[in-house]
């Protein structure tokens, strides 16, 4: 390894250090937004949530730090660990291209996402005006071509590009986006949408731990417990692979982990608290 991947996985580690105290606990037990905004305080989660009045707005925020973090992370990795960051930081372009659709469509207009050197398409996406220029954006782009304009056929198209492209950057990143795509593409066929097809992986094998993922019979009732068990394991997965030895891969997935399930947790915390809170362990009242 690298001394880029040595100085990585020592940023890494520094990063997650802090997540590892469950922080989304303590926001779900707060009264209010306003209580759960004092919470997370002054920690790297709650810098820029003074500003928002609603909980869309601060979960958005929420996100908006999780990319800063992934940001900085990739600052110190070679090229290759560099790939591993942005194939995750393109969930945050495939929201920029959704908002910029829905958008056309007559939805407010949203701040886009920042993603420096690690978008794809992002800084063309403000010149759109429709969504088949947005296509000539993706077309020679890794998004690739949708194969339409409407707003379904691209969704499952970023997805299906997403998918492919974060399983082929680490072994780690395969398990998670092979159950992902599993279980995402199992919802589609429930919902009886046409995405199940194109989205759910020809069969694979996915490791004991994650047999769950493809051995339950989902059903729409309880497809939500699939999403909830999916971030608890990537959650745990990623603890495990924080304590890997410096210089290899482990860490550096690890807190990629770490860091995106703290900001769906906080999310999800956030979205409690407003309602009230609650005296019940946070996976209890999803």
């Amino acid at each position: 390894m690298s001394g880029d991947w040595i100085a990585g996985g020592v940023r890494a580690r520094g990063l997650a250090a802090a997540d590892l105290d469950d922080m989304a606990e303590r926001v779900a037990l707060t009264a209010d937004l306003d209580a759960a905004r004092a919470a997370l305080g002054q920690t790297k989660w709650g810098l820029h949530l003074a500003e928002v009045t609603t909980v869309g707005a601060a979960q958005r925020k929420i996100f908006e730090a999780l990319l800063w973090q992934l940001r900085i992370l990739a600052g110190w990795l070679p090229s290759e660990g560099v790939e591993s960051v942005r194939s995750c930081v393109m969930w945050f372009e495939l929201r920029n291209i959704e908002d910029r659709l829905a958008f056309f469509a007559g939805a407010p207009a949203e701040t886009p996402y920042e993603l420096g050197r690690l978008g794809i398409i992002s800084r063309g996406l403000g010149g759109t005006g429709s969504a088949s220029e947005i296509r000539r954006l993706m077309r020679p782009s890794a998004w690739g071509d949708p194969g339409g304009e409407d707003l379904y056929t691209i969704r499952i198209s970023m997805r299906r590009a997403w998918y492919r492209r974060a399983r082929l950057a680490a072994p780690e990143l395969r398990v998670w986006a092979d159950a992902a795509a599993l279980l995402f593409g199992r919802r589609e066929r429930l919902a009886h949408r046409t995405g199940g097809d194109a989205l759910e992986p020809a069969p694979i094998s996915l490791p004991a731990d994650w047999k769950w993922a493809s051995a339950t019979p989902w059903s729409v009732e309880d497809l939500w417990q699939a999403e909830a068990r999916w971030w608890e394991q990537v959650r745990e997965d990623g603890r495990r692979l924080s304590h890997g030895v410096i210089g290899s891969t482990g860490p550096v997935i690890g807190t990629i982990a770490i860091l995106a399930s703290s900001a769906h947790r906080i999310a999800t915390a956030l979205e409690i608290a407003s309602g009230g809170g609650s005296t019940e362990p946070i996976d209890a009242v999803r």
